[in-house]
């Protein structure tokens, strides 16, 4: 399952089977080109909270006219169909709080909002999802013992209670609690604009209900960094937290990981990953295989820049990363003892490594890269058999023996003669992993 943040709070979230789309108000990155056209072959959910046009715009109707052999269903909010802001025959299914939905690839309930509209649980392929649209403890700031009964918001141009305000947030999340007492991703307000306090709603779903991953939105106008500010809270409780840092930011969830590309803030905790994987390798008998640093950090620098290194995490820490590259690779130009099986378009995992504490991660890495590639590529020193054992276990097809260019070459990220050097030090078992029919190659 891949989360796509578009705008504001705005989602994709694609599965095996289908496309969720949230609330689309804008697409800086363009992100939905791909999954609107006619040739996209998974069928497309669009899910609008409210009629509010930071959450609903117009331009949705237009992906269903301009495909009709695609699959399209409209899941909209009565209320904007209350507002005059779409036809009738817009939606597949107009929904109020209350209101239940499904068909063969999903279940939807549409659960309720202290503003307008509805905020949505939407079940697929084992996995639940929440979606607050307007949900929030909008006047946190003003919440406390001396708070007058009512205060006049120069905002919205009325007068609220603040205390009546949070009685009604917290019975909504109590009935969605009755609805789903287990989120396993939740995208919900972290809004610096309402002033002190504004990650209290926040806080308060996360422990009202048990959230594995917590999504933060609507905080456009505060910033990025500005959300980041419930990472701590989250991880008091162990829920794991996505600081989401531009437009088109991905995350990926396989089973309890988030896989994220990794970011220079995370250079310290990559050093601190591979200088474990390297005591751990020369503990079990492969002391040779990254040496003299290997990998450096300027090596892991360029990896980063490159949005070839990707990290690992739960319940907020990183505790593996890997590389993952597509195209050719000049080190697998040539190979000895055998042959490639086939010369299809392919992408190499790189420099797999984790903090020594967590099991299965190979397994992670591969089944991360098999969602966007047809055919991997790899290769492990001689003397590192727990690599070579897992990567057999995940199917992968011992094809011969290359030789690196030495690490330098690596770090430079230039070209060089794989050829040159013939020692123990360079040589590599190259293995090859394809989803197409078996290789007619067999050992």
């Amino acid at each position: 399952m891949e989360l796509t943040y578009l705008y504001h709070s705005g989602f994709v979230v694609e599965t095996d089977c289908c496309v969720l789309v949230f609330d689309y108000w804008m697409d800086p990155a363009n992100v939905m080109e791909r999954f609107v056209t006619p040739c996209g072959d998974k069928h497309v959910y669009v899910f609008v909270s409210h009629f509010h046009r930071d959450h609903f715009n117009k331009h949705i109707f237009g992906w269903r006219e301009a495909n009709p052999r695609a699959a399209f269903t409209y899941l909209l909010s009565r209320d904007i169909l209350d507002h005059h802001c779409a036809a009738k025959e817009a939606a597949d299914a107009w929904m109020e709080k209350g209101d239940q939905w499904h068909d063969h690839n999903i279940s939807v309930t549409a659960t309720g909002s202290n503003d307008s509209g509805v905020s949505w649980v939407v079940e697929v392929e084992g996995k639940r999802l929440f979606h607050a649209g307007d949900l929030c403890n909008w006047y946190a700031r003003f919440v406390s013992d001396n708070t007058p009964g009512a205060i006049y918001s120069h905002e919205f141009g009325m007068w609220v209670n603040p205390a009546e305000e949070e009685r009604r947030f917290l019975q909504e999340l109590n009935d969605i609690g009755e609805v789903c007492p287990t989120v396993d991703i939740a995208m919900f307000p972290v809004d610096g604009r309402i002033g002190n306090g504004y990650t209290l709603g926040a806080r308060q779903l996360i422990s009202r209900l048990r959230v594995k991953l917590l999504v933060p939105m609507h905080f456009v106008m505060s910033g990025f960094e500005s959300a980041w500010r419930m990472e701590p809270y989250c991880a008091e409780r162990g829920v794991t937290f996505w600081k989401v840092r531009r437009e088109g930011d991905r995350l990926t969830v396989i089973d309890d990981w988030a896989i994220r590309q990794a970011t220079l803030a995370d250079l310290p905790h990559l050093l601190g990953i591979f200088a474990m994987a390297r005591k751990y390798m020369a503990e079990h008998g492969n002391p040779t295989q990254w040496t003299d640093g290997y990998p450096s950090e300027p090596l892991i620098s360029d990896d980063i820049a490159s949005g070839d290194c990707y990290v690992c995490v739960r319940a907020n820490k990183i505790v593996a990363t890997f590389v993952l590259r597509e195209g050719v690779d000049p080190t697998y130009e040539v190979i000895e003892e055998g042959a490639w099986p086939n010369d299809d378009p392919y992408a190499t995992i790189h420099r797999i490594a984790s903090n020594g504490k967590v099991k299965g991660v190979v397994s992670l890495a591969i089944k991360f890269a098999l969602q966007h590639h047809d055919t991997l590529r790899l290769d492990t020193h001689r003397d590192n058999i727990v690599m070579q054992r897992a990567i057999e276990k995940e199917g992968f097809e011992y094809c011969g023996v290359i030789h690196c260019a030495g690490h330098k070459w690596q770090a430079a990220g230039g070209s060089g003669d794989a050829t040159q050097q013939r020692d123990p030090t360079t040589e590599r078992l190259a293995y090859l992993l394809s989803k197409k029919a078996p290789s007619p190659i067999g050992r």
